[in-house]
């Protein structure tokens, strides 16, 4: 009896170390990147002759100070791509919910797959560099019996039978060209002086 109890223990304790390792890698599902970032170039005053000397010192790591200020702008930025929700600054970090709207491309798909890609979005700065992390890439339908859910996973969230394995392929691939779009944003926009307007109507 002792020895089926013990077996029965030791099961369930594989069994919740399985769990928490299967939870710990969807949590590791994201894409990141390290970008590192220097200092703008210091405008020196022009010397007798009206010549324009150049700085020749060693070129120096973007303060973090900045860099949040830059990852803060990009938050803040409108785009004609995406809504982003949720802005939040805490420490040395910027974050906020990115939607995509998502529309199959054929006229008559097989489910009714309309409506949105979101994905979290984070910027961490530190002295000459800053990280971005794209997790949590989500597809929601308008009509929620056909919601895919987490891109990461094989099986969408309604089931393959109310969502075909071909269409959730195509959804996925457009989740993940998405967040290359956002990628690429955030890299364009942490190149612009934080003292530059944001949107059109600042000034």
């Amino acid at each position: 009896m002792k020895l089926t109890t013990l077996f029965y223990a030791i099961a369930f304790l594989v069994s919740v170390n399985n769990l928490s390792a299967q939870e710990a890698k969807k949590e590791e599902k994201k894409i990141q990147e390290v970008v590192n970032i220097q200092a703008d170039p210091v405008s020196l005053p022009p010397d007798a002759d009206g010549n324009v000397p150049v700085d020749t010192s060693a070129p120096k790591g973007m303060a973090s100070s900045e860099i949040l200020k830059r990852a803060v702008n990009f938050v803040k930025m409108e785009s004609t791509k995406y809504t982003k929700g949720n802005g939040v600054t805490t420490g040395t970090k910027a974050e906020c919910v990115v939607t995509f709207p998502y529309k199959p491309k054929e006229l008559n798909p097989v489910a009714d797959v309309q409506g949105t890609i979101t994905m979290h979005v984070s910027i961490d700065a530190k002295e000459g560099k800053y990280r971005y992390t794209i997790s949590k890439l989500n597809h929601s339908a308008k009509n929620g019996d056909y919601t895919g859910g987490d891109v990461y996973s094989e099986v969408p969230k309604c089931g393959s039978m109310k969502l075909p394995p071909e269409l959730w392929k195509r959804i996925r691939s457009e989740a993940f060209k998405q967040s290359g779009i956002i990628a690429n944003d955030i890299k364009e926009a942490m190149k612009v002086s934080s003292s530059t307007p944001v949107n059109t109507d600042e000034w």
